[in-house]
């Protein structure tokens, strides 16, 4: 179920939801709250928090509304179990009822008082505005493996969006009702929400570390988290395959000549010290061939199995509940 826009009238200031998805956060809710609350004090824009929980274990399904208590409009959608950050900020946006919505995760590495700064693009006319991240202080794997991911995407997806960015955003109401049409089940919404076009600009910043707590994204979550994106926005790893197809078969054709070629001197006299090696060289081809098989299959095989999700239809995730201000709960039913 999605939400129209609340009704604004032409003095009526002009509302911008936050989507904040969460997973096992209560620790950090005060922090996130707090700074929140200074944020908001802008006077300029009405605000909502449309707060996501996927599937927490830990108690902050509890303490949200607790927390959400001190603000005058706010949204908690409860889904069924954990569906995974995609699909809780998909069923963020069906609930949000802003004019704009910003994307934020709970860990505050993406600082909430930027938040103005993309407004003020935004209110400058811009419809999709992206946090890129000047510097970031993971380290080791994760480090190298968000650098590396970044620059690969960026090159073969055709810079569909901005170089060093992610979910941390504000998107129009026009762009948020292209994201809603789309239904697909593979999400990569960092990407998705650039793809649309319409007038877009960037701010930098540094990311933090989190404020409270480990990261929610295991190394394994981080990796379906790249592919999905990979996969959804590019066809160049199949082209790889029949371009790695086409320069094996030229090379194997053209050893086959030089074989036949030596065969055939041979037959007449010349260079008979010459000796094709037989058990090593078999044994490398069929190695050698053997693997490539498997990775062609493989990256075949990522496609499939995305088609495969696609076309069974099933539901990006499940909501349990919803919780919702009484000022919210008002503008709903207007």
């Amino acid at each position: 179920m999605s939400h129209a826009p609340a009704a604004s009238g032409q003095n009526q200031r002009p509302l911008v939801s936050l989507i904040i998805p969460m997973l096992n956060e209560r620790d950090g809710l005060p922090v996130l709250f707090d700074r929140l609350a200074a944020v908001m004090q802008d006077s300029q824009v009405a605000w909502e928090l449309v707060v996501i929980d996927d599937g927490s274990t830990d108690g902050t399904r509890a303490a949200v509304p607790k927390a959400l208590a001190q603000f005058p409009r706010w949204q908690f959608v409860v889904l069924s179990r954990n569906f995974g950050q995609q699909p809780a900020y998909r069923a963020g946006l069906e609930h949000a009822r802003g004019d704009a919505v910003i994307f934020l995760d709970a860990d505050l590495q993406d600082p909430p008082e930027l938040v103005p700064q993309l407004v003020a693009q935004w209110r400058a006319g811009f419809k999709v505005v992206t946090g890129c991240r000047t510097s970031r202080e993971e380290t080791g794997l994760r480090r190298i493996f968000f650098d590396l991911f970044h620059r690969l995407f960026h090159r073969m997806t055709g810079k569909v969006m901005p170089m060093n960015s992610g979910m941390f955003s504000l998107v129009d109401r026009v762009v948020v009702k292209h994201l809603l049409a789309a239904r697909e089940t593979n999400l990569f919404l960092p990407a998705l929400k650039s793809w649309y076009g319409y007038p877009q600009t960037v701010i930098h910043y540094a990311r933090k570390e989190r404020a409270v707590g480990e990261p929610k994204q295991s190394f394994v979550k981080l990796l379906r988290y790249a592919l999905d994106g990979l996969f959804s926005f590019s066809d160049l790893p199949l082209q790889w395959i029949a371009i790695v197809g086409a320069v094996i078969c030229a090379l194997s054709l053209g050893y086959t000549g030089v074989l036949v070629a030596e065969k055939i001197l041979q037959m007449f006299g010349y260079f008979p010290e010459l000796r094709v090696l037989g058990f090593t060289t078999l044994a490398a081809a069929i190695f050698f061939f053997g693997g490539l098989n498997l990775l062609a299959l493989g990256i075949v095989g990522q496609y499939l199995a995305r088609i495969y999700r696609e076309i069974k239809c099933r539901p990006l995730y499940v909501v349990e509940t919803v919780l919702t201000s009484e000022k919210a709960a008002g503008e709903k039913s207007v």
